[in-house]
């Protein structure tokens, strides 16, 4: 089940500290309000641009609905091109099923677009925010 989250559109990504097997995203409103986003059993985080001010353009939490194949692609480096069938047969096959236990709800993405800066997609089995 999707918890409902706070708007954090304009407001910030002000932190992230990775630990086994789980994240906690620091964010803070435009209102200076500040929130622990919290990843539970986290598969995959992949964050570009992290930099000072990352100013956030809206979050979304997606599991439960559909979902293309090519959403995960930063999450998961393809093989090379050069590499037999197999390789790329078996990514696809396992890009497929990441898709299909976030359509079905078993797991999350968690995406942060920003407006600057922090560029994020995680997936993980439960996502949570709560107040600081």
């Amino acid at each position: 089940m999707i918890q409902s989250i706070p708007n954090f559109h304009d407001g910030y990504v002000t932190g992230l500290k990775v630990r086994e097997g789980g994240a906690t995203l620091y964010l803070r409103q435009v209102d200076g309000a500040d929130f622990n986003m919290i990843l539970e059993d986290l598969e995959a985080l992949q964050i570009d641009d992290f930099r000072q001010g990352n100013i956030i353009s809206h979050v979304d939490i997606i599991a439960g609905r559909l979902l293309s194949a090519n959403a995960l692609d930063r999450l998961y480096e393809p093989p090379h091109p050069a590499a037999t069938p197999q390789y790329h047969e078996k990514y696809a096959s396992f890009l497929n099923g990441q898709v299909e236990r976030i359509e079905r709800g078993e797991a999350q993405l968690l995406v942060i677009v920003p407006s600057y800066g922090a560029d994020l997609l995680a997936i993980c089995r439960q996502v949570h925010c709560v107040a600081a």
